[in-house]
């Protein structure tokens, strides 16, 4: 996941993406090493080690060539059809409704929903217009709740595109069921987070079903650690949290590297502390999650 539909500026560059062929189906409804955490923590380092987080396991599918196409080739919309919304809701709540309907369950169904408002602020009438690109130098367009681009997704009719369910139908595919949301740019430049927060309450509203399930990790720095307003030790000290405890992590981002910890790397974690409220940037050294936070939640 609170950006406007952009003017018709500046179109969008042709994402990188791996992407599944469109089924348009029409519906409604490692063993830690301790070391000094240096100034990301106001202690020392921490004592007891745990767990080692288990290998990164997401399976790298094997696609076709024809099917490493994009979603959609621009940013958000900048038009719109006229309206065939076809279920009982509207905005945010329309694209959750459709999404879950879809198949979308927990996090990726609260990705999916920060996605289309990213991409068409969740109208289903939403069209973006674009100029030549590879392999369609007639230009294309964009469509619907997730942007589906008629030229590189022909299967995905216009009025499949432009209805709801039909759309969220054709996301789900695309995504690999919720698990490659690369396709999408607004993914990667990470429009999108600024609408996780929202997502996640729409998706609440859903209510019945699964809920979204949070993702949380545990603090590994002894006897505390610094929770910093960016990622990397210049930044501000925005709060702290303890030794043992759970926080939230709503994404990741990549900042100063830090060599001590358990996982050295320049990853780091947006994080809240549920004791305290205060919400910022944790090394992610510094944080136990059960895989490696980067196939958990989205970049920040």
């Amino acid at each position: 996941m609170r950006l406007p539909l952009a003017a018709p500026a500046a179109r969008r560059a042709l994402r990188l993406a791996l992407g599944l062929t469109l089924v348009a189906v029409v519906g409604v409804s490692a063993m830690p090493t301790p070391a000094t955490a240096a100034s990301a923590t106001t202690g020392p380092a921490a004592q007891a080690a745990p767990a080692p987080r288990p290998a990164d396991q997401t399976k790298a599918a094997s696609r076709p060539a024809d099917q490493a196409k994009p979603a959609s080739v621009g940013g958000p919309a900048t038009g719109a059809k006229a309206n065939r919304v076809g279920v009982n809701a509207v905005g945010i709540d329309l694209c959750a409704q459709v999404a879950y309907a879809a198949g979308f369950r927990n996090n990726p169904l609260v990705t999916a929903v920060a996605v289309a408002m990213a991409e068409s602020s969740c109208n289903p009438s939403a069209v973006g217009s674009n100029g030549p690109t590879s392999g369609c130098s007639n230009g294309s367009l964009d469509r619907g709740l997730w942007q589906i681009n008629n030229c590189y997704h022909p299967t995905v009719t216009d009025s499949c595109a432009y209805n709801a369910q039909c759309n969220a139908n054709a996301a789900y595919s695309i995504s690999s069921g919720g698990s490659n949301w690369q396709p999408w740019s607004t993914y990667n430049n990470g429009a999108y987070a600024g609408y996780l927060s929202a997502a996640q309450a729409a998706v609440a509203r859903l209510g019945g079903g699964n809920p979204p399930v949070g993702v949380t990790g545990t603090i590994l720095a002894n006897p505390s650690l610094n929770i910093r307003t960016g990622p990397g030790t210049t930044y501000g000290i925005a709060g702290s949290v303890n030794y043992g405890a759970t926080v939230n992590i709503a994404c990741y981002t990549f900042g100063e590297y830090v060599s001590g910890g358990y996982w050295p790397s320049s990853t780091w974690d947006r994080i809240t502390n549920p004791a305290t409220g205060v919400t910022g940037y944790v090394a992610d050294t510094w944080v136990n999650t059960t895989y490696d936070v980067k196939t958990m939640v989205g970049r920040c």
